[in-house]
């Protein structure tokens, strides 16, 4: 069996992202070739959690801020066969997903070939998926920068990161709210029928590989996820439930925070569970149900910790203040000012171009 060249596959997707603005070493010189190579997107939940880590710990990489369905002017960039070839190397047997349950954790929906984040350590030549995963793979292997998971606290981060990853925010983004859609405009416009346009993309790029069987199987894997994601969201009675989850969410961390008098969600010292925690809170405040906590007066633990944690300068940095990770929205004051949309659509245009 011949062993894939890590560095070649990754050098075939490089040439297909060519934007100056969304591909650049962040960290280190614009000369540097750093150890890792991420590739992920500015609006992506999965990505927000890596980006913040490697924010945290001062980690030197290569960018690829990838263009997803819903802002791509053609084919999603994580739909191409180089990248799909290059993501498959760190899920060598894992079994393809197929059905949706509005979450998006490799531990319980499946390998989905199509998605960031994907990193690269080109040290080791080795491909590492799933955000959490490649969150305490960078915290193992980096070497720099706070240890975010000590050992001392292992269990009860690892139990942390777990809810976080088993709560459905990818139905949140994509569904109608079954009470009242509370999301904002944009999203609700680009939300819809976006399943067909990716099923639609995808099988464009099935032509393409017809004699590749391992490419054409996980391009039909995506689609049959795709299919059952437009049934879920058009469900009234499963985005409630959804949102059922969501505020039961909230609840168990607010009974966790009553557990101890620190800070951060294990105590005293900031871990993995707090930069999962917080770009878990800051989705959902962003998407109109931040009232679980800021209207629920019984809930004022997971406010003081929200408001504490999204100044974080980590999480500001590979967050708040990175281009296109957020749309504007009523609900968070950095994404609701008069200049907020149109420096939105500057930073679409100029991420557009080649």
């Amino acid at each position: 069996m011949v062993t894939p060249n890590i560095r070649s596959l990754a050098d075939a997707t490089n040439r297909d992202l060519k934007n100056r603005f969304r591909n650049r070493v962040i960290g280190a010189p614009k000369s540097a070739v750093p150890r890792f190579e991420l590739y992920h997107a500015g609006a992506s939940l999965c990505s927000h959690k890596v980006r913040t880590v490697l924010a945290e710990k001062e980690i030197p990489y290569f960018s690829h801020d990838m263009n997803l369905p819903g802002l791509a002017l053609g084919v999603p960039e994580n739909y191409r066969p180089s990248y799909v070839r290059l993501r498959m190397q760190g899920a060598v047997g894992a079994t393809l997903v197929r059905a949706y349950s509005g979450r998006s954790s490799l531990s319980t929906e499946g390998f989905d070939p199509c998605v960031v984040p994907t990193l690269v350590d080109h040290e080791k030549s080795r491909v590492v998926i799933d955000s959490s995963r490649i969150c305490k793979y960078l915290d193992e292997e980096a070497g720099t920068g706070p240890v975010l998971i000590p050992e001392a606290l292992g269990e009860e981060v690892e139990r942390q990161i777990a809810l976080v990853d088993e709560a459905p925010h990818v139905a949140l983004l994509y569904g109608a709210h079954p009470d009242g859609d509370r999301r904002p405009r944009l999203i609700v416009r680009g939300m819809t029928g976006i399943q067909n346009k990716k099923i639609k993309a995808l099988e464009s790029q099935i032509a393409l590989v017809q004699n590749d069987p391992v490419l054409v199987s996980a391009y039909q894997s995506k689609i049959s996820k795709e299919s059952e994601s437009l049934r879920f969201v058009s469900e009234p009675k499963r985005m409630n439930e959804v949102l059922r989850e969501m505020e039961e969410h909230v609840a168990e961390l607010d009974q966790h925070l009553s557990t101890h008098d620190g800070p951060w969600v294990c105590g005293e010292r900031f871990t993995l569970a707090d930069i999962v925690w917080t770009t878990s809170l800051f989705r959902m405040k962003w998407i109109g149900i931040g009232r679980f906590w800021e209207e629920d007066k019984g809930r004022c633990r997971v406010a003081g910790y929200a408001n504490l944690a999204f100044q974080r300068p980590s999480f500001r940095h590979a967050v708040i203040d990175w281009p296109n990770a957020y749309a504007p929205s009523p609900y968070v004051p950095e994404f609701s000012t008069p200049l907020a949309w149109p420096r939105f659509f500057w930073r679409v245009l100029r991420s557009a171009r080649g």
